[in-house]
């Protein structure tokens, strides 16, 4: 486990600009992103002053966001040892992509079986805009469309609580994969050419189980990427 005591300059890698929301929900919707996205890292300690610094508000907002990021699973709280950015689990990897493997198999099916003709359309421009990614060898873009392509799958499925299920089992996988984005090739583009084309013919059950094999197959190879 990390061990990591340096306070570290936040200036420049973190966002200062907020939406309308509560200032402590704000904070934590920045620290959860930077948390997913590797910009703070596993083990690293997050000192409150240097936050408040950070933000330009008072320390009790960045208290507030903290304690509900531990509440959340993204940071722990230790007496004596402060707060730390959570560290990765195999065991919660292997988990949670088996888990999400039977989730992604069932948005890919009902989306075979209820999209409309505009989100069929947003699938098929995400998968562009992740092939344009490709050949730009822009990963972040990458990332952005592959994000885009799951939701606009989600979206198609027509179902509020399998849509909010699978935004967050994508959210917590992220904080695995997104560090290793760009080891793990991009055939998924095919992958996710495929299934465009099979929710297009709505053929449901082809679609989940191509589906469902994607999401083990990713999880095996973060797996061996993370936990050589």
């Amino acid at each position: 486990m990390s061990t990591t005591t340096e306070r570290v300059d936040l200036g420049g890698r973190l966002p200062t600009m907020f939406g309308s929301t509560t200032l402590p929900s704000r904070i934590h919707d920045q620290l959860e992103s930077a948390i997913i996205t590797g910009t703070l890292q596993p083990g690293q300690r997050l000192h409150a002053d240097d936050l408040a610094a950070h933000y330009g508000v008072s320390r009790i907002p960045v208290r507030e966001a903290l304690r509900s990021l531990h509440e959340a699973g993204w940071v722990d709280i230790k007496p004596r040892h402060g707060v730390r950015v959570r560290e990765r689990s195999e065991t919660e990897l292997m988990e949670l992509f088996e888990f999400r493997a039977v989730v992604e198999d069932s948005v890919a099916r009902w989306a075979a079986a209820r999209r409309t003709d505009d989100q069929l359309a947003t699938l098929q421009d995400a998968v562009d805009g992740e092939a344009a990614a490709v050949r730009r060898r822009d990963t972040d873009s990458l990332v952005l469309h592959t994000a885009r392509f799951h939701a606009a799958l989600r979206a198609a499925a027509h179902n509020s609580v399998l849509e909010a299920t699978s935004a967050e089992m994508e959210k917590r996988a992220r904080f695995y994969f997104s560090t290793v984005a760009a080891d793990l090739g991009d055939h998924w583009i095919e992958i996710h050419r495929e299934l465009t084309e099979l929710v297009a013919a709505s053929r449901a059950r082809e679609a989940g189980k191509v589906a469902a094999r994607h999401i083990a197959e990713t999880g095996a190879a973060v797996r061996s990427l993370l936990f050589p």
